[in-house]
């Protein structure tokens, strides 16, 4: 398989006492920009293998560390890319950090203890598979299932503690588990025959690097253990000496399925890895059950999230003052993360068109960074990417509704945020021509974007 190859890295000196250590880091940092890079503001610089200039800054590493006593530590990490595989891993983003509200402690048919996580589902932007102690999935996704009849996980329902409506999460749980699972497990204290084994990038690495913290592997499955079709699984306890793993894997014929149904987007989708053996430098781990909560408390929590549904709750409403008020702290706590505002005179220029309803908050800010996952477009920037989506949108031929709006953000993955002729803003999948998630109003989509780094 092909793959990319990375390098974190940084120059240490024994014996820095803190007096010293503000030398050692303008040492450190000008060392990276005699090569040529760029790092953080202590030293820390990223290497890829694909630069021309690799070898060259390795060997200047090498050098420095023999000649002045430096010593180099560093974090390597490999992706395989052009996989082809009939499965693949679904990748859950992370659960914000306003969403979780504690656990429900209970217990397996073993009597292992379990627990479920207690959240405030409003919080929740992007309706896709999120990762906490576990996955949790929407409920979209569990409601998929039940139509296309696909019965490979149990669903538990993560009670919803918050004061607003919002669709509701579920804890998910294999039936189908894969035996074993190929892992790169502790290789950066692996002995230099199974490095040699790992190839790529690492035999030279470990010559120059006095430690690699971490050798980073994508973990690959073997064809013998792959089960038909369906939903499979991998589980392995988290030990002192490696971490666990618990990865669902969806076959692409059921994978298909849940697109259509629109369970989640395409971009949670990762091929995942299967060969016939492991590859150098792994180790097969043999995998274990998962434990999971007993039938009658996935029936109790069922039973408890019909009656949530039934209750009204009001929606979270969210007013342009509240958007405008958190937009102008953000700016003021995060002055590089965004632009100047919109001349007055230009702001007045949006009444007719479909960026009226942005003038406010470009009169704040024309573009910037709301989060780590959405970025407000500079107006100009906007104008630019709206007439690609247009036109990417046009190459659509089988799209029968075509969304209504104009291009304002994007997202980490690609995705864009339309803002509607309705005034709601949208999300649109840059994978698929379908929306997954919408707000309301524009103030609550600037109110929650920015709640991200609050």
């Amino acid at each position: 398989m092909d793959y990319t190859e990375e390098l974190l890295w940084i120059l240490d000196k024994e014996g820095t006492t803190y007096e010293d250590f503000q030398k050692k880091v303008q040492e450190n940092v000008a060392f990276v920009h005699s090569l040529g890079l760029k790092c953080d503001c202590v030293g820390w610089s990223t290497l890829k293998r694909s630069d021309p200039r690799a070898d060259q800054v390795l060997e200047a590493i090498q050098r420095i560390c023999k000649e002045e006593g430096w010593r180099a530590r560093g974090v390597y990490t490999r992706h395989y890319v052009g996989v082809e595989s009939d499965w693949y891993q679904l990748v859950p983003g992370v659960l914000g950090p306003f969403t979780y509200d504690g656990r429900i402690e209970t217990v397996s048919d073993e009597g292992e203890k379990v627990s479920v996580c207690q959240i405030r589902a409003y919080h929740e932007k992007d309706k896709v598979p999120k990762a906490y102690g576990g996955i949790l999935v929407p409920e979209r996704m569990r409601e998929a299932c039940l139509r296309a009849g696909i019965h490979d996980l149990d669903f538990c329902w993560a009670p919803d503690v918050g004061r607003f409506a919002a669709e509701q999460y579920f804890h998910i749980y294999g039936k189908q588990l894969v035996g074993q699972v190929a892992v790169a497990r502790s290789l950066q204290k692996a002995e230099p025959e199974r490095l040699q084994a790992a190839g790529g990038w690492l035999p030279r690495l470990a010559e120059v690097f006095h430690v690699l913290q971490l050798v980073d592997l994508p973990d690959h499955y073997l064809t013998a253990q792959m089960p038909e079709g369906g939903i499979a699984y991998v589980y392995t306890p988290c030990t002192d000496t490696h971490y666990g793993r618990y990865e669902i894997l969806i076959h692409r014929d059921v994978a298909q399925i849940l697109l259509r149904e629109k369970a989640f987007p395409a971009s949670v989708l990762r091929p995942a890895p299967v060969l016939d053996a492991p590859l150098g430098g792994y180790v097969v781990l043999q995998t274990q059950p998962i434990p999971r909560p007993t039938a009658a408390f996935m029936e109790q929590m069922g039973v408890a999230c019909e009656a949530l549904k039934a209750k009204p709750r009001p929606a979270r409403k969210i007013s342009e003052k509240d958007a405008l008020k958190r937009l102008r702290r953000a700016k003021r706590d995060r002055k590089d993360d965004f632009r100047k505002r919109m001349p007055k005179d230009q702001a007045e220029g949006l009444a007719d068109t479909g960026y009226a309803a942005m003038a406010a908050y470009y009169l704040v800010a024309d573009g910037g960074s709301l989060s780590d996952e959405y970025a407000l477009l500079p107006f100009c920037e906007a104008l630019e990417r709206d007439r690609e989506f247009r036109a990417e949108l046009e190459k659509e031929e089988l799209l029968e509704e075509r969304p209504d709006g104009v291009v304002i953000a994007t997202c980490a993955n690609g995705d864009v945020v339309l803002l509607g002729t309705d005034g709601r803003p949208v999300r649109f999948s840059h994978e698929e021509p379908v929306i997954f998630s919408s707000w309301p109003s524009l103030a609550q989509f600037f109110f929650e974007a920015l709640e991200d780094l609050e």
